[in-house]
C-alpha cells in the first residue's frame, strides 16, 4: 500500500506538473516507511523493481525530489 501510494503521487506530479513542497514531503516520508518495512521483512526481492521505477520516474522533477528518493533507495538497496 505504501508504494502504491508514491507510484500514485509521482502520476500525479507528472499529469498535472509540480505541486508543492509538503505534497513532495509526504511522498518521501512514505517512501522512507515502505523502505525500512521492506528491509526488516526481507522483501528486497519482490520490491525493488517498483521502488527502482519510482527513482527512475522522478528523474525530471523539481524539489529535490528524486534526490531524496534515490538516497533512500540506496540506503535500502545497496545500489
Amino acid at each position: 500500500m505504501m508504494l502504491f501510494y508514491v507510484e500514485q503521487g509521482v502520476k500525479f506530479t507528472d499529469a498535472y506538473g509540480d505541486i508543492d513542497e509538503p505534497f513532495y514531503n509526504s511522498m518521501e516520508s512514505m517512501f522512507a516507511s515502505a523502505t525500512k518495512a521492506i528491509a526488516k521483512y526481507g522483501l528486497h526481492g519482490v520490491t525493488e523493481g517498483r521502488c527502482r521505477q519510482i527513482v527512475q520516474d522522478t528523474s525530471q522533477t523539481g524539489w529535490g525530489f528524486h534526490d531524496t528518493l534515490l538516497e533512500i533507495y540506496q540506503e535500502t538497496f545497496g545500489k
